[in-house]
């Protein structure tokens, strides 16, 4: 498959939370090999939007398009329910999370624990393995989440809000490591965020919902549309 192929297509979305819509004849792509940003204030329906590309929300009108290489992203959402006093290493929560379901108790199965070694090691935290969770910095446990959220090999990863709660430090730390997961791993990436000044550093095109506009960013200087978007702008 080539660049510039859709892996993601909405057609005229509209979409509702409860009673109230938060989002209007809404049109984008997501092309493979892209790093794409979704910003806007809270309240404005980026995790929403975020939901219904999973295919977890459903939206009241439009449609979703996927390419069968984005049938089953990678998946970091922005609150996870990880309770940080439960007895869990790092590795075990890799093991809970892998889609074959293979059932174990009294340890990983053999089956698993290659997969789950590369890919700590993958993400630069195999020495966090069998540190328990909640012994881990926020910046710790967000890769543990990535390397989980990337287990099965998906082709595209889409992220709520994954600076949320870190320090400088760590936001600068998990900005590099999605930069190196998008150029080594030819990782197609779809980074939620209210953060303007992470996204300006890490996407390559932003779309921001607040004025339903397409941002541009080839340089820290964005440029704002006027007008409204749509496919044919993306």
């Amino acid at each position: 498959m080539t660049p510039d192929i859709p892996l993601l297509e909405a057609r005229s979305l509209s979409l509702r939370y409860g009673t109230r819509e938060v989002l209007s004849d809404f049109s984008c792509t997501i092309d493979q090999g892209e790093l794409l940003g979704i910003s806007g204030p809270n309240g404005c329906g980026k995790t929403t939007l975020l939901k219904a590309l999973l295919g977890i929300h459903r939206p009241a009108s439009g449609k979703i398009l996927r390419h069968t290489l984005a049938k089953n992203p990678g998946y970091v959402p922005q609150h996870a329910p990880i309770d940080k006093n439960f007895p869990l290493t790092a590795s075990e929560y890799l093991a809970i999370h892998c889609q074959s379901r293979i059932p174990w108790i009294g340890g990983i199965p053999r089956k698993l624990r290659h997969g789950i070694c590369g890919k700590l090691d993958c993400l630069g935290i195999s020495h966090l393995a069998n540190r328990q969770l909640g012994a881990l910095s926020g910046g710790e446990l967000q890769r543990v989440r990535i390397a989980a959220a990337l287990l099965d090999e998906p082709k595209l990863l889409m992220l709520d809000e994954p600076s949320s709660h870190l320090d400088s430090a760590a936001t600068g730390s998990l900005k590099q490591l999605l930069l190196h997961l998008h150029k080594e791993h030819s990782l197609t990436l779809l980074v939620v965020s209210h953060d303007t000044a992470f996204l300006k550093g890490l996407t390559t095109r932003c779309i921001d919902l607040r004025a339903i506009a397409e941002i541009c960013s080839p340089s820290p200087s964005w440029e704002t549309s006027a007008s409204p978007l749509t496919t044919s702008a993306l």
